[in-house]
């Protein structure tokens, strides 16, 4: 089976009791984010949803996104995230160009989605937490996922249009577990004892693929921050024994120059990951001796799900070199420093 929601329910069925999702004071075990989405899934059918629909999500991070994510995946239809912060203009736009048959929003996006999905004739469902919460409790879950095809469409990618109208980014559920398998096992090394930093949007391909994905494939924790602060990043850190750090310049250089809480301490922090832009070496260099871990850098964009290329840690680098090329390595990282 294709579907990327099967990333969920194969570490569910290995990992089911550890923490896959934190958000301040919430937490949600593997067993209760892959109930949760059952649950979702079963709602989405209820309400008309079949394999192939499109169905839109306008979250920040908080659990609502996953929990939407993995159900839409597996009732079969196809996701298409956007920013929370867009207005019911560019709403309308993207969920027309998708044809989107269903809308599921945040409380903070409410009223600019209820406009657009009025325009578009799309049905709305508002995430309130409360409400969305005690109705999903009375749906019988759906355990099965749906059977998908390498080539069937699992989320679409809405670039920021600074060329024109935004343009959608059809990808399937084998781009984006191609891509996952390797952050997990060529990349990141990532396991089920490592937290990933969630302060990426997830309706980017970054955070999406990179933090989401990623740490649910290893069975790892994903602690989401709502919106990046770096005082507030640097808590998560502290706090949850963050292991790896995923981040873009500008948070980079907020982080190099915030003021460390009392009692700071990440012990755990093994791996720093930027990309999204070119990373400033006097940042890199600033973080660097700052947190003491290496920052490695990654290229990527929407269609290629995203990682296209991405630099090695040191010592996997050096062994990948010829012994004739060593000395030059060795005088180009020299060079660097």
């Amino acid at each position: 089976m294709t579907n990327i929601a099967t990333l969920l329910t194969g570490s569910t069925a290995t990992h089911g009791d550890r923490i896959a999702i934190r958000h301040e004071t919430t937490t949600l075990t593997y067993a209760q984010l892959d109930d949760l989405t059952a649950r979702t899934a079963a709602l989405l059918q209820d309400r008309g949803v079949r394999p192939g629909d499109r169905v839109a999500v306008i979250t920040p991070n908080v659990p609502h996104f996953p929990i939407a994510y993995y159900g839409i995946l597996r009732a079969g239809a196809v996701v298409v995230p956007m920013n929370p912060l867009l207005k019911a203009p560019e709403i309308a736009f993207i969920l027309r160009d998708a044809g989107a048959r269903t809308v599921l929003t945040s409380p903070m996006s409410a009223a600019e989605t209820a406009e657009a999905a009025e325009a578009t004739e799309t049905d709305c469902l508002v995430l309130e937490p409360d409400s969305f919460d005690s109705l999903l409790d009375r749906i019988e879950p759906i355990a099965a996922v749906f059977d998908a095809q390498d080539t069937d469409p699992a989320v679409i990618l809405y670039t920021s249009g600074t060329t024109g109208t935004p343009k959608g980014a059809e990808l399937t559920h084998r781009n984006l577990l191609t891509n996952t398998a390797t952050t997990v096992h060529t990349l990141f090394h990532v396991g089920p004892g490592d937290v990933l930093f969630g302060g990426l949007p997830l309706f980017h391909a970054f955070g999406q693929t990179c933090g989401l994905n990623t740490a649910v494939a290893a069975g790892a924790t994903l602690s989401l921050l709502t919106r990046f602060d770096p005082a507030a990043a640097l808590e998560i850190i502290h706090r949850d024994a963050v292991t790896v750090l995923l981040g873009v310049p500008t948070m980079y250089a907020a982080l190099v120059h915030a003021e460390l809480p009392d009692g700071f301490d990440a012990p755990r922090l093994r791996l720093a990951v930027s990309g999204g832009a070119s990373l400033p070496v006097e940042v890199l260099h600033g973080f660097e001796q700052r947190f003491g871990v290496d920052v490695l850098e990654g290229y990527g964009l929407s269609e290629t799900s995203p990682v296209a290329a991405f630099n090695m840690p040191r010592s996997r680098a050096a062994e990948s070199i010829p012994a004739s090329s060593r000395v030059w390595w060795a005088r180009a990282r020299s060079a660097r420093s």
